[in-house]
Formats: structure tokens, C-alpha cells, sequence
């Protein structure tokens, strides 16, 4: 059982979606209506005039699609590479879709832990095949919580990658809020925090920063959740959170509830953080980060306006899996910490290395060594050294 969930976790890859998004899934762009770009895939859906239309609609064909194939695991990847080529709306929501589009397909096959193996989708693109995972990690849920502290762990850890155990954890926090979602007065996050907290040590922040990302996701009722009766905000929610969860709480907060005007300097995210001290305004400068851009060098932009500590708040929302798959535009992303705060240099380079060694499976750790002055090479490999620490934050 532990050997099919890991399978099953195994293809759940979660970088950020087109716009602003990340794992778990993004927020959609609802209210925006028209438009009938064509794009050469499921056309029709674009004809409708709002885009919680095209959404429904989109799921609907997406499953008929993946209906007809007989083979989940084939198909999800031939459809990774149509939506791509299709951008707009469908590439920009691939990945929330598949939620939707998962959690239907495990209902109507009846899904186990011992049938799933033939329906992972045979791909770690984090857009539609991603997903369609996690909806199959949602509908399993509840069979996944029976196996327990000690199984959930096993199943995370032994997965191949870091990337992917990550991911396992991240998922792990989402499953466990959908477990727990009948009880009253948020006490399906509580129950799913202390799920989160009887894994590893080591593991809990990732998993409970999944938690609190469903948790988000449900205040506007999006992707099968309910709003919770009494909704809190980040500030009351995060402000009673013990240290190590402060950072996972608020990360996902602003995705998910985005301030009415975008963020674009680092004086809008100060706004957003005004009255915070301590762990909470760092926790809430890199909530503000990860939605100025999907574009890490957007953000880097934004991260040199501020000092000190503070730039590296904002550095830990780098979305440096845009940049997977591309050797140059990596080093061009990790050498632009030359031109933060000279006192945040040092976090800037380790905190890069060692995300940017996470989604290249390793193969970036040697071009710390390309690093001629002293200090920079010695940050960028700490920091790769790290990767099997907590991330907390990585999107």
C-alpha cells in the first residue's frame, strides 16, 4: 500500500502555473469574460463569455478526452504538450482544471491505492499532468491518512527525487484538510496541522504549508472546497501560529486572496506587511513576492529595492522553476544577487543555489564553482548542501 501511494505521489510535479500560481494549484482568473483567440485546442470553450464558463467547460472536455484514451498515464502528457502550445487561458489554468478533472475520473473508475499505478499520469509537467495527481491525492485522501504517520513519510521519502519529495509532502498537507473538512470552526485545518505534525520533524512545514494553502483556496470556495463558517485572515491565522509555521502559513495568502490592485514594487508589498514585526512581516514580505510575477527576474527586480534582511524574505519566493531546463538563464538568475543589499548577498546566493540544485535534480550544485570571488562560491554550495532541509516557502 505504501509502495502504490508512493507511485501515485510520484506524479505529482508542482511548479508554478502560467501567471501567478504554484503547487497545489493557482488561482483563476475569474470575471474577465470575452475574447475568442483561437488556439487549435477544445476552441468551443472559448465562445463562452465568462471564465468560470470556459472553466467548467474545459473540464469537460479535458475528461471526455482523457475518457476515450483508455490511459490516463499516456494521455496526460500528449495533452501537457497541446495545452502549451495553446497558451492563454487553457495553459494558464491547466493545472486547477486537473484537480477538477482527477478527482471526477478517481470517482467514476472507482480509484484504490491498488489501481491508481495504471492511471499516474507518466510525467512531471506541473500544469495539466501535475494537476490531475493532485486530484487523485485529493480523492484518496482519506486512504492515504490510514496509512498513517509513519506510511505517509515512507511513501514521500522514498521518492527519487528532492523536487518530488517535496511535492509529496506539499500534497500530503492538501489531502489532510480535505480529510478533516466536515468539522466546524476551522477545525479541519487544526486537525490537519496536527496530521502535518506527527510526520517527521523535518517534514512538517512542507506539509503544513499544504494545509494552509487548502485552507486559502477554501476561502473563495474554489476547487471542491467549502468557505469555512468563520474565516480568518492571514494576520489572525498566522499571528497565533507557532515559529516554524509562521513562513508556511502566510506564503500562499496572497495568491489566493490577492490584493485589489497588482503588486509591482516593493513599496506595495510593504503596504500589504504594514503593523507587522518580527517572523510575521518576514513571512508576509515573502507571501507579497510570489505574486509580483511568475518571472524571476520580475521578482529579483523587485527584491533589489529592499534592505537587508528583507531581501531575502522576498528571495525566498523566487519562482525558480521557470527557469528549469535552461543552464544560462539559471546563472543569469543566481549572479543578479550581486545586486541586492550587500549584507543580503550571502542568504541571496545560498537560497538560489539551493533551490536552482532542487528542480535541476542536482546538475546545478557544480556551477557554484564558476563563482571567481570569494564568498559567492562559498554561499551558492552551503546552500546546496541544504536541500534536504525544510523549504517552507519554495513555490
Amino acid at each position: 500500500m505504501v509502495a502504490a501511494t508512493a507511485v501515485l505521489l510520484a506524479g505529482v510535479a508542482a511548479t508554478p502555473n502560467a501567471g501567478a500560481a504554484g503547487p497545489g494549484g493557482g488561482r483563476v482568473r475569474l470575471g474577465e469574460g470575452g475574447g475568442t483567440e483561437q488556439t487549435g485546442f477544445l476552441d468551443a470553450c472559448l465562445a463562452a463569455q465568462r471564465d468560470t464558463a470556459r472553466f467548467r467547460c474545459f473540464v469537460r472536455g479535458l475528461l471526455a478526452r482523457i475518457e476515450a484514451s483508455g490511459d490516463p498515464a499516456n494521455e496526460l502528457p500528449r495533452i501537457d504538450r497541446r495545452v502549451h502550445r495553446a497558451g492563454g487561458f487553457v495553459a494558464e489554468n491547466c493545472h486547477m482544471i486537473m484537480h477538477v478533472v482527477g478527482r471526477t475520473f478517481a470517482r467514476r473508475h472507482h480509484l484504490t491505492l491498488v489501481t491508481l499505478q495504471r492511471y499516474v499520469p507518466r510525467s512531471n509537467d506541473p500544469t495539466c499532468s501535475g494537476g490531475f495527481g493532485m486530484g487523485l491525492v485529493l480523492y484518496l485522501g482519506p486512504r492515504i491518512a490510514q496509512l498513517g504517520p509513519k506510511g505517509a513519510a515512507q511513501a514521500c521519502l522514498g521518492l527519487p527525487t528532492r523536487f518530488r519529495r517535496y511535492t509529496c509532502i506539499h500534497g500530503l498537507g492538501h489531502a489532510y484538510r480535505r480529510v478533516y473538512s466536515g468539522h466546524l470552526n476551522n477545525g479541519e485545518l487544526r486537525f490537519a496541522v496536527n496530521a502535518c505534525r506527527r510526520l517527521n520533524a523535518s517534514l512538517v512545514p512542507d506539509c503544513a504549508q499544504g494545509a494552509f494553502h487548502d485552507y486559502w483556496i477554501s476561502l473563495r470556495g474554489a476547487d471542491g472546497t467549502k468557505r469555512p463558517r468563520h474565516a480568518e485572515t492571514a494576520r489572525s491565522l498566522c499571528g497565533r501560529q507557532v515559529a516554524p509555521l509562521v513562513r508556511a502559513c502566510w506564503f500562499r495568502y496572497f495568491l489566493e486572496s490577492p490584493p485589489p490592485r497588482r503588486i509591482t514594487i516593493a513599496a506595495g508589498i510593504r503596504g500589504l506587511c504594514r503593523g507587522l514585526e518580527g517572523l510575521q512581516r518576514s513571512g508576509c514580505i515573502s507571501a507579497g513576492s510570489l505574486i509580483v510575477s511568475a518571472d524571476p527576474f520580475e521578482q529579483m527586480h523587485v527584491c533589489e529595492e529592499f534592505r537587508s534582511t528583507e531581501v531575502n524574505d522576498c528571495v525566498r519566493a523566487i519562482a525558480v522553476q521557470a527557469v528549469a531546463g535552461q543552464p544560462l538563464r539559471q546563472l543569469q538568475l543566481i549572479r543578479s544577487c550581486a545586486e541586492v543589499d550587500k549584507a543580503a548577498r550571502p542568504g541571496c546566493y545560498a537560497w538560489l543555489g539551493r533551490t536552482l540544485s532542487i528542480v535541476t535534480n542536482g546538475t546545478f550544485t557544480k556551477n557554484c564553482a564558476t563563482f571567481r570571488l570569494r564568498g559567492r562560491r562559498e554561499a551558492c554550495t552551503a546552500g546546496t548542501r541544504r536541500t534536504e532541509a525544510p523549504l517552507v516557502t519554495f513555490s
